[in-house]
Formats: structure tokens, sequence, C-alpha cells
């Protein structure tokens, strides 16, 4: 690559090794499985966050109507959005000549987690206004919901409960989010700090950890070496710390832009046909990526994430839902955003100046630079889309993991949700998502 002279002193470094990220993630297991077949993920999580009643959250100085806390960005034309979601889970049903065979569920307890986004470095949202319903038997059981905190990359989820259920054959959730999201500007002279002597702020130090689809998947149990050994390629063996995060992170973004290209949605179509219906996420991880040299939206956003971490730079998966702006989207049509190619994913890497307590995410999108060619410009100019990002204000952030990064369960791909249940969670269910994002009303006065 042409820039590559500037890198003459950096080497491969880790915040946290390969080895100690590989045992923090034995005893995970990977979700995924194929329809009607069993679900791998253990059926309940004793470890996980506390539930806090949602009228008890505190959103701390973030204010919702407000763009995003963060010293390296400046933003414009906010737009207000709410995504519907419908999680559909039924009982495995099997009928031919010879076998009828139709599961039902008792459950003492169940509970449903699905995301909810309180801030990324685009978009800004209230956990507490969301809106919904657990449906049993196609009945309302509740609209009341908790919420869990705690988890890797600042993610958070609406936690749905019900109880002494017996002859179950579907659950349903509907869960409605409102976010304000804004175009994005990179502010190059604030971004341009350095590495700091201590730890990063918790929300950044928990991106290390293991994730589904960036450490590992299905069918690779870890994909840790594989970077490894291309951020070693990449960087002659030198200590990518030897120079400014800013910069690392521009040509990590431009060594991945050109090792792979996005070919497939990514995307395991649901039982029906419904309009923006999905089962879930279909991930090769970075191992078959970088190998393959192509993969889907979201294996191209693992892979940034996957290199910036093994790098030592905090970095998250954002997925969410792309609208269509006739002003500024030129990359697609109005008729390709209305089914499941408009989900879509991005990374944001954490910027933080230890000296002035000054922080944030700064949003990469891989895909879209990709887009505009498959050799990335110099470094010395300026990238659009990336921290310069002029879509972002129609795009509907959901989530920061493909899966939950805590061990509940889900059916046949991961797709966003995951519920346990007491005595047992089910071993088989089929599983589908449909979604529905639309401008929410303002208000007069607002």
């Amino acid at each position: 690559m042409r820039d590559h002279t500037i890198f003459v002193s950096i080497i491969a470094a880790l915040v946290a090794s390969s080895a100690s990220r590989v045992a923090a993630q034995s005893g995970q297991t990977q979700p995924g499985g194929r329809p009607g077949t069993k679900a791998v993920q253990p059926a309940a999580n004793p470890a996980a966050p506390k539930a806090t009643p949602r009228a008890d959250f505190e959103m701390g100085d973030r204010n919702p109507d407000e763009p995003p806390l963060n010293a390296f960005l400046d933003y414009s034309e906010p737009q207000p959005w709410t995504a519907r979601v419908q999680v559909d889970i039924t009982a495995f049903e099997f009928a031919n000549q010879q076998q009828l065979s139709i599961h039902s569920w008792n459950f003492n307890t169940l509970a449903v987690i699905f995301p909810v986004i309180r801030e990324t470095a685009s978009a800004s949202g209230d956990p507490r206004s969301v809106t919904g319903e657990l449906r049993i038997a196609d009945a309302v059981y509740t609209r009341d919901y908790s919420i869990i905190q705690g988890y890797h990359s600042d993610a958070l989820y609406t936690r749905w409960d019900a109880r002494d259920l017996d002859g179950v054959r579907d659950v349903t959730l509907v869960s409605e989010t409102r976010v304000k999201a804004w175009e994005t500007v990179l502010k190059d002279n604030a971004a341009a700090v350095g590495w700091p002597k201590g730890d990063y702020p918790f929300e950044a130090r928990s991106t290390f950890e293991p994730q589904f689809g960036v450490d590992f998947t299905e069918r690779d149990a870890d994909t840790s070496q594989t970077v490894k050994r291309a951020l070693e390629v990449w960087t002659d063996g030198r200590d990518p710390k030897s120079i400014p995060p800013l910069q690392l992170a521009k040509y990590l973004a431009g060594r991945v832009v050109e090792a792979a290209q996005a070919t497939r949605p990514g995307l395991q179509r649901g039982r029906t046909g419904f309009r923006r219906g999905f089962e879930g996420f279909r991930v090769a991880g970075p191992d078959a990526t970088l190998a393959g040299g192509r993969g889907s939206p979201f294996d191209i956003a693992c892979t940034l994430a996957a290199v910036y971490r093994e790098a030592g730079l905090p970095a998250r998966v954002v997925v969410g839902l792309r609208e269509f702006d006739d002003f500024d989207t030129d990359d697609v049509t109005r008729e390709q955003l209305l089914g499941i190619d408009a989900l879509h994913a991005y990374v944001e890497f954490f910027l933080y100046d230890e000296a002035t307590g000054d922080q944030g995410w700064i949003p990469v999108d891989p895909v879209l630079i990709r887009r505009q060619s498959s050799r990335v410009r110099p470094l010395e100019q300026d990238w659009e889309y990336f921290g310069t990002h002029d879509e972002l204000d129609f795009f509907v952030p959901l989530a920061f993991h493909l899966h939950p990064p805590t061990t509940v369960r889900s059916y046949g791909s991961p797709g966003l949700w995951g519920w346990y249940a007491t005595p047992a969670t089910p071993e088989i269910a089929f599983q589908q998502l449909t979604f529905a994002t639309f401008n929410t009303p303002v208000r007069a006065g607002d």
C-alpha cells in the first residue's frame, strides 16, 4: 500500500493478548444452529447484570434530544426515527403421512431480551421510552419491561418477563424504540490525540472482551490468530501504538477495505415472506473474510472491529437500518431498501484524551468506503465515511451485537434477541424477525 512507509515504527501489539481473550471466552457457547435443530446456547446466564425497572433507569448526563457528547465530531441535520421490530418464536411442528409431531412449552419463568440503543457516535435515544408488548399465544401478557446494562460495548437490553405458562406454542415480542440521528463531521485537529497511559473508560475497555462474529463464530472458534497475522503483515511486525490512534485507525481501515469486499447479504431469510423479514445473521467471521477476500457487510464490519482491537484500539460494531435520503444517498434506491438489504453494519472506534478527559466514538463504514473504490485515498486526504458521514442521519441503530453478549438462546441464526426460562429453555424452535422504520412525528414546539 502506498502509505505503508509511514508505519516503519509500528509493531503488532494487543491491549489484551490473544491468549487472554481466548481464555476469557472459554465457557461461552456459540449461538446458532439450523431451524428445527437444537439451539446451542446455554439455557441460563447466572452472571447476567441485574435488571433495573425502567422507571429507575438513569440516563446520567445524556440527553436523548441532543447529539451525543463527543469532543471529536460536529453534528447537523437531526432526524427523529422510530424502529419497530417484531420477534416471533414458534414451537416445532412436523407432519407427513407417517408422523405428526407438535411441540408446546411449559414455563415457570420466561425472560425475553432485546437490545435498545442509548447512544452511538451519531444517534441518541432514551431506553425508558421503548414501547411494545410481550404476547403469549397472540394475547398481550405485558407491556412493561426492565433494563439490563453493564454489557460489552455499553450495550443495553430490555427484559420482558412472564411466568406460570402452560401449553405455549408461540411467543411474540414487539419493540418500538425512538432515536434521533445526525450527520457527522470529523474534527481532525481535536481528534489528533495520543494513546492513554492508563485504562480506557469501561465502555471502551469492555470491547476487548470476546464477541460473536468478531472473535468466534459457529464454524470458527477463534479468529484472533488470523487477524493477528494480518496485522503483523500490514505493519511489518512493528508497534501500532507508535503512531496516534486516529492515523492508525485510518490506515487499518484502508487495509481492510482493500483486502475484502461485500458480496452477499449475510442474512438468513425467514420461513415466511414478510416484508423485511429474516431469521438471523449468517456470518463467516474475520478468518474466512480475510482468507477469501469477501464476505457480507456484517463480516466486513466484524473484521475491521477485530483488526482494531488486535491493534489495541477499542472498537464496536453498530447494526441498524438504512433509510433512503433523496439528497445524500446515491448508492442505493428506495426499492432496494424496502427489503432486508436495509440492514447494515459499520464500526466505531474510541478516542480518549487522558489529559483533558475528552472522549468519543468515531464512525467508520468500510462497506461504503469500498463502494467508492477498491483503492482508498491517500491518508493525508479526507475520507468520506471515515468520521465524516453524511448518511448517518438516515441510519437507525438497533444493536452493538448480532447476538446478546450473554448466554441466552436463539434459534437457527443469531438474531439480536435471546431468552432464558425455567425449568428449561426449549431446545427446538423457529424464529423470525420483521421490522419497519418511520420518521417520528415531531410535536409543535419541539
